[in-house]
């Protein structure tokens, strides 16, 4: 039985002779390896052993009778039987030998495997399968000299967001076309020229349906390649990005919204750090002049205590507005903690006695003793005082306001009751709407219809919920309930409790203040020239309170922020340096009211900060409370 010539057995491809009998004439090593056999073992064994089944069925139907028809097979996929599995080859054929002797035919098969063409297209298939079940199409666009276009390939996405199909498009691209939301088209051809001239990416976003569905925002992103006879090809893809736009435009929203929200902060803490600096003046000079005992004229007092009175309405007006702005932009912030109520109602009231007076009330307190609640103290301050204020305000002259406590298991409730002319059902809607005051804005009561609307807000922050009942004719009564503590209330002595200090013998308490408004600086002097013991230091600017530092050391600082040459904070850090100013109490002294500043502020090293305009009155408490503290310098 002849073998294979040398050059055959050399080729790293598989070669098979058969006889037209069935029987393997020769075989080369290369096709032996593939089959897990040796090539002597297989010589004159039926060809049908190495073939699988389906393999079979294709060679004894089609190859070896086209090559008796036409002498040759130019290219058949033919599947063989090997020791571990199927191996798929790509093989042709042609017949050899002497066409009279039919025993001295052969039909000679070349073969190559075709593993990595048969991995090449299954990932293809799947490439394809993906692309067509995706809501996105895949595409080429073709585009002539003389500025034909069409689509010469587009995957099945076509079908889903235009109801094209790729035959559709295979001509011109104008069915396409005739999708796209007619304002959007012009633009999206410029873009293509734009990209075909330039020679970089097309993009576009543009509104397009299929038939007369909605309107969706889709999205072009294509890739432009020039070819030799001056065609512009592009490959791309185009996806429905209706909902990612969607989101989109509501985060710039939002974003506009914040940027805003912090305009409108920064805007408001501008105004307030401007309005604060002269109300400084105003509210406390008419404080010192109202206390002054050589001030006899009664008339005096009256138009000092308006004075003072509008300047306190200006002040609230401030606050009020900034809470607000707060609330809108979320940046409200609370410090929950045990409060002992029955105290803390106690307290307000006492403060508002000159208001009841006024107007001849009474007003009657709570006589069993009150639970402790979680809330913000301070917040929970001003909800009260303007709970019981408004009752003493719009309550009729010589009435009557009650306040009372209960509790339950969870929740405590404090109720502001008064017999004033009451609320109608229409009025109780709109009672929560900011600056909207009922008609009272044609009244002589003083208000800006903002302070309910801040009482819910933080009512409602702090874990409880404020209520109103009333009728016209039968008064008012709002509702406080609150969760009760936990734990029992910090007892702490009031920071703010009077201390009376000694200053060192031979010597006064040396108080360093830095100040770049002469009227803010002239109130200070006048405040401490009324407290013995104290002498005080003014600088303008930081660099004159380095200096004055030097030469004097202080026994308690006082810092403006907003300095010529530098702001307090840095101030306190080179004060600092010096190690015999180390130890010394620091006040920051300014008229920004944000808790932001002031968080930051005491964070950077400052004992206490002080919000103009000042509370006087409570002033040299808080000056002998951090002078206590302070260790007097020789």
């Amino acid at each position: 039985m002849a073998g294979l010539s040398a050059e055959l057995e050399r080729l790293p491809v598989g070669v098979l002779q058969v006889r037209l009998d069935g029987r393997i004439h020769a075989i080369n090593g290369c096709l032996g390896g593939w089959l897990g056999s040796a090539p002597s073992a297989l010589l004159g064994q039926p060809v049908d052993q190495i073939l699988s089944r389906p393999g079979r069925v294709l060679y004894h139907t089609h190859l070896v009778p086209t090559l008796r028809l036409h002498g040759q097979v130019q290219e058949l996929s033919l599947s063989l039987q090997s020791t571990s599995g199927r191996v798929q080859v790509l093989c042709s054929a042609s017949l050899l030998g002497q066409p009279g002797q039919p025993d001295s035919l052969l039909a000679e098969l070349v073969m190559s495997p075709m593993r990595e063409r048969l991995r090449i297209e299954a990932e293809l298939a799947r490439v394809q399968r993906s692309a067509d079940a995706a809501p996105v199409v895949l595409f080429e666009c073709v585009r002539e000299v003389d500025g034909r276009s069409w689509l010469n390939y587009a995957s099945a996405g076509l079908v889903s967001l235009y109801g094209l199909t790729a035959e559709s498009v295979s001509f011109t691209d104008a069915p396409w076309l005739a999708c796209v939301q007619e304002d959007d088209r012009a633009e999206l051809l410029a873009r293509r020229d734009a990209s075909a001239e330039s020679r970089t990416m097309w993009t576009a976003q543009f509104r397009a349906r299929a038939g007369s569905g909605p309107w969706r925002q889709h999205r072009l992103r294509a890739q432009p390649y020039a070819e030799p006879d001056g065609r512009m090809v592009w490959y791309g893809t185009i996806v429905d990005a209706t909902e990612q736009v969607a989101v989109e435009d509501a985060e710039r929203e939002r974003d506009a919204a914040e940027r805003a929200n912090r305009s409108k902060s920064e805007f408001l803490a501008r105004m307030s750090h401007e309005l604060r600096t002269p109300l400084n003046a105003i509210i406390g000079f008419s404080h010192l002049l109202d206390a002054d005992p050589a001030l006899a004229d009664s008339q005096a007092h009256q138009r000092l205590g308006i004075i003072h009175t509008a300047g306190q309405q200006l002040l609230t007006l401030i606050d009020e507005v900034l809470d607000i702005s707060r609330i809108e932009s979320g940046r409200l912030q609370l410090d929950l903690a045990p409060v002992a109520l029955g105290g803390l109602v106690e307290q307000v009231c006492q403060s508002l006695e000159p208001a009841r007076l006024a107007r001849g009330l009474t007003l009657t307190l709570p006589a069993a003793p009150s639970p402790a609640v979680q809330a913000d103290e301070a917040r929970l301050r001003q909800v009260l005082n303007n709970l019981v204020s408004n009752a003493i305000k719009y309550t009729r002259e010589a009435g009557w306001v009650a306040v009372d406590v209960t509790a339950s298991a969870t929740h405590a409730q404090v109720r502001v009751r008064d017999n004033g002319p009451g609320l109608s059902p229409t009025q109780q809607q709109q009672l929560f709407q900011p600056f909207n005051r009922l008609g009272a804005e044609r009244s002589r009561v003083q208000g800006t219809g903002l302070g309910l609307v801040i009482t819910r807000h933080l009512v409602e922050s702090m874990g409880g919920t404020l209520s109103v009942e009333s009728a016209p004719g039968e008064g008012c009564c709002f509702s406080v309930e609150l969760p009760l503590a936990s734990t029992p209330p910090d007892t702490a002595q009031d920071f703010l409790a009077p201390v009376a200090p000694t200053p060192p013998a031979g010597r006064s308490w040396q108080v360093l203040y830095t100040e770049d408004d002469p009227v803010n600086a002239l109130l200070m002097q006048a405040v401490l020239e009324r407290i013995p013991g104290v002498t005080l230091h003014v600088a303008g600017s930081g660099a004159e309170a380095c200096r004055l530092a030097e030469s004097q050391v202080p026994d308690l600082l006082m810092l403006d922020m907003t300095l010529p040459d530098m702001d307090g904070r840095e101030l306190l850090q080179r004060l600092r340096a010096d190690p015999r100013l180390a130890s010394v109490p620091a006040v920051a002294v300014s008229a920004d009211a944000m808790p932001d500043e002031i968080r930051r502020t005491l964070a950077s090293g400052f004992d206490a900060y002080w919000t103009k305009p000042l509370d006087i009155e409570h002033l040299p408490a808080a000056l002998h409370a951090l002078l206590s503290r302070a260790s007097p310098m020789a």
